[in-house]
């Protein structure tokens, strides 16, 4: 399977699993919680947005030809704070409304996204000599922690 196919395909089950966990949503009597989580996955992926504008954003894994590693903002403590502020928004989706599908739903979510993690630090790792020792001084995607 072809980088390029392999990297539409993770974005495209990425989208599949947020719209599902979306679908039939109720806002009405919204939890401090869900608003909470929301929110600071609004403003973690706004952070990222705003550290990454001396690179190409992208939304497929697979760095641009001419990217920059990027290790300030947020990336500073973590390395994936898009992959980051998706959970932390789709957990604030599930305790909403949670029922088990949502809850499997957002499993296959966060699946999904360890492999897509996964395989754009493999092309990271090749693209940026200094990758391999930026990944040594930050977690994944939770600071401190994971």
């Amino acid at each position: 399977m072809g980088n390029r196919f392999k990297s539409i395909i993770l974005v495209s089950l990425q989208f599949l699993f947020i719209l599902l966990l979306l679908s039939g949503i109720s806002l009405k009597n919204i939890s401090l919680s869900t608003i909470i989580l929301i929110l600071l996955s609004a403003a973690l992926m706004l952070w990222a947005i705003i550290a990454m504008q001396k690179s190409k954003l992208s939304i497929l894994p697979e760095p641009s030809a001419n990217a920059t590693l990027i290790t300030n903002g947020p990336y500073r403590f973590i390395r994936h704070p898009m992959y980051t502020a998706i959970l932390l928004g789709s957990t604030g989706i599930l305790l909403q409304q949670f029922t088990l599908l949502r809850l499997v739903i957002f499993i296959a979510l966060a699946i999904t996204l360890h492999v897509k993690i996964s395989w754009e630090e493999k092309m990271l790792s090749q693209k940026f000599d200094g990758y391999k020792n930026y990944m040594k001084q930050t977690k994944r995607i939770m600071p401190f922690i994971i």
